[in-house]
């Protein structure tokens, strides 16, 4: 009958004081038990740890099951380990990877035994004098009952007294039920994680990075077991996690010790959820919005609505906050989900958090959104400070103003002001006409977004706060302040025609970079229809007037700026302005001769007529 234990939960240290050690070391002292020991435990917990630190070499023969794929190479490799000179001798044990034989814990390289020694001479040679350890169970390919039939035939025929691990959960279950009287005890082992840390730490090359870990080794560990992974191979890597953001910190950072309690139990338990594959990449954006949004809906309409990753993940634990922006969303997709520690940007988080910079100097809004950071009074001034700013026009930036518009939104939904949704829809409409009117909107001049997108998300690492309830009013507002940045653009046109004209005439290479893809420099007018606004006869009279050098380059450009379509999307009010330049081009073709005719032959390709067309 299969007896369960289960090992103590405590920090307890890798001795023979744990419910493990003290089994064990009843256990070892038995002659012809009768049984196997069965040690299961969550993928991770550091079961191979704890015997060897428990066992010493000379209390067992460590075999790992490790690519067996029959049942003489198992009994081949018992035999290597029971008599290393003997199996050398006859061949045996070939290893293929130079593992020395005589060393108790080396694992036999099974997968290079010659199986045709593994005869019944080698089933039948066997000492009892150690414990015999079977390793990584489920990572064999052998038939679980043929595996329950080599242990069974140790303990039956051999008298051997045998420990068997099993890092699977099912494959345990799976060995329980089959046949029970392999196993007269089966252990679940809990990890040690006090120790673990401790050897986790000392293996850190970095003393400075050492010291502060080990300095936050209680809550740490706290952490880890709100965490509920059970994982030490996840408290390992995790630990290193926290080494590399140490490192990527600068001296007044990690001599700030607030700062750095704080951000280390942050970093930690959302490593701890990535790594465990609780959360993905898009769990971590908006984190702090989709926790609030989630609460504020629930509290709301109390229905049975799915529970996002990140707020399952938060009430995991106790007095840190998933949603805390002291590292930013993109910092931590980053570091936990792309491996890139950028030393630049996790610094610039914590240089806007509160332990390095005074509320007084940060701009309402972002005071505001820290709501959860500052007294209630601060948060007042904060509000009425973004009152004043929307009805004096004062913020002109556009990534500030929809941070500012987001909070609008959300004043009114906080019963702060006393305009509805629709009413400050209306008034965000018309704060963004009134600064377009003065000519103080800031254009979209940006080649990569055509007219908008550029902050579709958020500004200055900051995600907009937009609940769901406002959510298509912000939306609406966000594209009129597209629009109106685009016509922002269009009173620059004329000024902008000007200047790309001259280049025409001067500096064919310059007038590529501005206007076509190059993938080099600042091409900001790439996308923007800016060349309809010069008059076709001026353009091709500049072009012809300059000097030979700068034909192509210009041809060139014009390829690039047309090959991908663009004349039936965002460069549609190019196509006509094209098609009257290239008729153009084709009189003074005409009327040319010799080398000026066959120049201007060889920039208009037919790449430029089939893009006109």
């Amino acid at each position: 009958m299969i007896r369960e234990a289960k090992e103590s939960t405590s920090h307890a240290s890798y001795s023979g004081d744990s419910h493990l050690g003290k089994y064990l070391d009843y256990y070892k002292q038995l002659v012809n038990p009768g049984y196997a020991v069965l040690i299961t435990g969550d993928w991770g917990s550091g079961k191979t740890h704890q015997i060897k630190k428990i066992l010493t070499p000379a209390d067992i023969y460590y075999v790992s099951l490790f690519g067996t794929q029959s049942v003489e190479e198992i009994y081949s490799a018992v035999y290597a380990k029971m008599f290393p000179v003997k199996a050398f001798a006859r061949g045996a044990a070939k290893s293929t990877d130079g593992t020395e034989l005589t060393v108790p814990f080396a694992s036999v390289n099974i997968g290079g035994l010659v199986s045709g020694i593994a005869s019944a001479f080698l089933r039948e040679q066997v000492v009892a004098d150690r414990i015999l350890v079977f390793d990584d169970l489920e990572r064999s390919s052998v038939n679980l009952n043929d595996l329950l039939g080599v242990f069974n035939k140790y303990v039956e025929h051999h008298e051997c007294r045998v420990v068997v691990i099993a890092h699977d959960e099912k494959i345990s279950e799976d060995l329980q039920g089959r046949k029970e009287k392999v196993f007269g005890q089966t252990i679940a082992v809990v990890p040690q994680i006090s120790d673990a840390f401790d050897s986790f730490t000392d293996a850190i090359q970095n003393s400075e990075t050492k010291i502060l870990i080990k300095g936050m080794k209680e809550e740490i560990l706290e952490v880890f077991l709100q965490s509920d992974t059970h994982s030490l191979r996840i408290l390992k890597h995790t630990l290193e996690d926290l080494g590399r953001l140490f490192k990527s910190l600068s001296e007044d950072h990690r001599s700030n010790n607030a700062a750095v309690r704080e951000i280390s139990l942050l970093f930690l338990a959302l490593s701890l959820e990535v790594r465990s594959g609780r959360l993905k990449e898009k769990d971590l954006i908006e984190r702090s919005q989709s926790i609030i949004r989630f609460q504020v809906q629930r509290a709301r309409d109390n229905k049975n609505t799915d529970i996002p990753n990140i707020f399952a993940a938060n009430n995991r634990y106790g007095v840190i906050d998933l949603g805390n922006q002291i590292i930013k969303d993109q910092p931590l997709i980053n570091m936990l989900v792309k491996g890139n520690y950028i030393g630049a940007e996790i610094q610039e988080s914590l240089d806007e958090s509160l332990y390095f910079v005074k509320v007084e100097d940060l701009p309402a809004w972002l005071v505001f959104m820290k709501f959860d950071e500052v007294d209630d009074a601060q948060s007042t001034v904060a509000a009425t400070k973004l009152k004043e700013q929307f009805d004096t026009r004062e913020i002109k930036d556009p990534g500030e103003i929809l941070h500012l518009f987001a909070l609008r939104f959300l004043l009114s939904d906080m019963e702060v002001i006393s305009e509805d949704f629709a009413q400050t829809e209306i008034d965000c409409k018309k704060y963004i006409d009134e600064l377009l009117a003065k000519d103080e909107l800031i254009p979209d001049i940006n080649s990569s977004n055509a007219w908008g997108g550029e902050f579709s998300h958020g500004y200055k690492g900051y995600m907009f706060w937009i609940q769901d309830n406002y959510r298509s009013h912000f939306g609406r507002v966000n594209d009129y302040l597209v629009i109106a940045r685009a016509h922002a653009t269009k009173k620059l046109f004329p000024l902008i025609a000007q200047e790309l004209l001259k280049l025409v005439g001067t500096d064919g290479a310059k007038f590529a970079q501005l206007v076509s893809p190059t993938f080099a420099g600042n091409n900001i007018y790439a996308r923007i229809d800016i060349l309809s606004s010069i008059e076709p006869s001026d353009f091709v009279q500049e072009w012809m007037g300059s000097a030979a050098c700068n034909w192509q380059p210009i041809s060139r450009a014009l390829e690039r700026r047309y090959e991908g379509g663009e004349l039936e999307s965002v460069l549609k009010n190019e196509k006509k302005w094209l098609s009257e330049v290239i008729g153009i081009l084709d009189s003074q073709h005409r009327r040319a001769a010799g080398v000026r005719k066959k120049r201007i032959e060889r920039i208009l390709p037919q790449s430029l007529r089939e893009a006109a067309k």
